[in-house]
């Protein structure tokens, strides 16, 4: 190698082929059309109710069609008249449309797998399907294991479970019943705290895409059902328990 001319600059460097009209926007909305399952999914949680949800989602499904359309008028000068015209028909399958595509133009039809793949988990893992798996069997399991924070009645931040705080509260095991009626699964549970029976009840609301509220609704002592901030109070030791007892002596001492 003449270092000297390395350091002069005077090598010449192969001349970089310009990418053709177009190409580079053509591949790059092909990925897109990639990409958009995930985007979906991604969208999920600023989507509120099942209105919303369903706008989302056939957004999504129009612009991975409406990109697939664009694709094909923009690449159809690479292609032979009957590749053309036998890619057109698969537009409204848009994996297939990309495999085809791309084993036609690049000879790596990976993209559309791919696409094919995305599809597949946006259906499974979307809100309205999670929604579908939801019964009165598995939403108790659900709510036990999740944050106290879930719970509407409460704001702020806890590390507290609801399933470990009402075995805490309950003096034994406690027995759970799921009652559902529309969009609404009411949770009770049933055992014995210092001696005496007691329910605690929880309400559910899901509109079948994704859940409305989360709320301890009533609590029932020895056949009593409490009221106003008696019920309060005791929902807050249920589920807070030491953070509310520190709060109540705190106010006291103030």
């Amino acid at each position: 190698m003449d270092i000297k001319a390395l350091i002069s600059g005077s090598i010449s460097r192969p001349e970089k082929r310009p990418l053709a009209k177009g190409e580079r926007s053509a591949e790059g909305g092909a990925w897109c059309i990639v990409v958009m399952p995930v985007v979906g999914l991604f969208l999920e949680m600023f989507a509120k109710d099942r209105y919303s949800g369903a706008v989302l989602w056939l957004t999504v499904l129009m612009l991975i069609l409406f990109g697939c359309i664009a694709d094909h008028r923009q690449i159809s000068e690479q292609l032979q008249p009957a590749d053309r015209e036998r890619l057109k028909e698969f537009i409204p399958i848009p994996p297939a449309y990309l495999f085809i595509r791309d084993k036609l133009i690049k000879g790596e039809p990976y993209r559309g797998i791919a696409l094919a793949m995305l599809m597949a988990a946006a259906v499974f893992a979307n809100g309205f399907t999670q929604g579908l798996m939801l019964n009165e069997d598995n939403i108790p399991e659900k709510l036990e294991k999740s944050s106290v924070m879930n719970l509407n009645n409460f704001s702020g931040t806890s590390e507290n479970i609801i399933g470990e705080q009402l075995d805490g509260w309950f003096d034994d095991d406690y027995e759970t019943f799921c009652t559902h009626k529309g969009d609404t699964f009411t949770i009770a549970y049933r055992g014995m705290h210092d001696g005496k029976s007691a329910e605690v009840t929880i309400e559910v609301v899901h509109d079948g895409y994704t859940y409305q509220s989360i709320k301890a609704a009533d609590v029932t002592i020895d056949g009593n059902a409490l009221e106003g901030d008696e019920r309060n109070d005791t929902i807050k030791k249920i589920f807070i328990g030491e953070e509310a007892d520190a709060d109540e002596e705190s106010s006291k001492s103030e």
